[in-house]
């Protein structure tokens, strides 16, 4: 190279971060980048997860489900595949591919699992699975009812968590499992990913769980809060506190004076007894007690005689 300077991607800090081996010009990508990433998988009739090669894979294997790819692939009439398949962008729908067969050419054709005539267009459903242990890439392509459905499924609970966590950063840990459905042919097993928990994927910090439940705004938190002033408050949110009736030095907001007793008497504590009052005078007593101003005078008479009377 001599003493060409070769510039180095300051975010690449050695040759993995950016590994490319695909070739200029090529048609298809080489080095695992293609649609059938890792190892491929398949669901049997049985109910169970094989690989290509025929090896079961465990029920307790817990995969990342990290990308799904819609794709229109073309075979050959010996099911091999017939050129490059063309991959879905966001949002596009598939062709009409029913179309696309009744246009091929009848050589084209082959034949389903079953010996009927098939159209050498298929529409495929291919999902991307991690082993966040060992970093061990999976692939499950699918044209079957069964299949589209459990990746429908996937996908919509995806959708749901993204928008409760808000954060696109969040992906499913799954099972391979199975589910019974019912056909026109009678009920059979269909697959179906058992979901066992959530997971963030990026930055070198590797998995990370998924992030809370959002914190609200806070005009969100006012709303919360706020109730409308013609909204009556249930009978549950009012204090259960009994309420009793005022007394009457409350009521008057005044001390009651006690007339049996003198202004500077002693205040008397709660357990000292209470004297009894003294007896008031009545009538009868006074009369007793006071004279008219005649029995006065007639006695003050008699005396003056009886004192006469002596001296005589």
């Amino acid at each position: 190279m001599g003493n060409e300077v070769v510039k180095k991607d300051p975010t690449s800090i050695d040759g993995f971060a950016g590994w490319n081996d695909d070739t200029e010009g090529g048609d298809r990508p080489e080095g695992g980048s293609g649609i059938i990433q890792g190892t491929l998988i398949k669901f049997t009739n049985e109910g169970t997860w094989v690989t290509r090669d025929g090896e079961e894979l465990p029920a307790d294997l817990e995969l990342a489900a990290v990308n799904v790819w819609r794709v229109v692939q073309k075979w050959t009439p010996d099911q091999g595949p017939d050129g490059p398949p063309i991959i879905l962008g966001p949002e596009q729908p598939f062709p009409d591919i029913e179309k696309m067969n009744e246009e091929a050419p009848r050589e084209e054709w082959g034949e389903d699992p079953s010996g009927n005539p098939r159209g050498p267009y298929q529409g495929q459903h291919v999902l991307h699975l991690l082993d966040l242990q060992t970093m061990d890439k999976f692939s499950y392509p699918t044209a079957t009812t069964g299949g589209k459905i459990a990746i429908r499924e996937l996908r919509d609970k995806l959708v749901w968590m993204r928008r409760l966590k808000r954060t696109d950063n969040v992906y499913p840990v799954i099972t391979l499992s199975n589910k019974f459905m019912n056909t026109r042919f009678g009920g059979r097993l269909r697959p179906h990913f058992e979901i066992k928990r959530w997971v963030q994927l990026g930055g070198e910090g590797g998995e990370v769980e998924a992030l809370p439940a959002p914190t609200p705004t806070p005009q969100q938190q006012l709303d919360q809060f706020a109730k409308p002033a013609n909204k009556p408050v249930p009978q549950t949110d009012l204090p259960l506190t009994e309420v009793k009736e005022p007394t009457l030095k409350e009521d008057l907001n005044d001390e009651i004076p006690d007339f049996d007793e003198p202004a500077t008497a002693k205040p008397k504590t709660a357990n000292e007894p209470r004297k009894a009052p003294a007896p008031r005078p009545t009538a009868r007593r006074d009369l007793g007690k006071k004279s008219s101003p005649t029995k006065t005078a007639a006695r003050s008479t008699t005396r003056k005689r009886l004192t006469n009377m002596d001296a005589g």
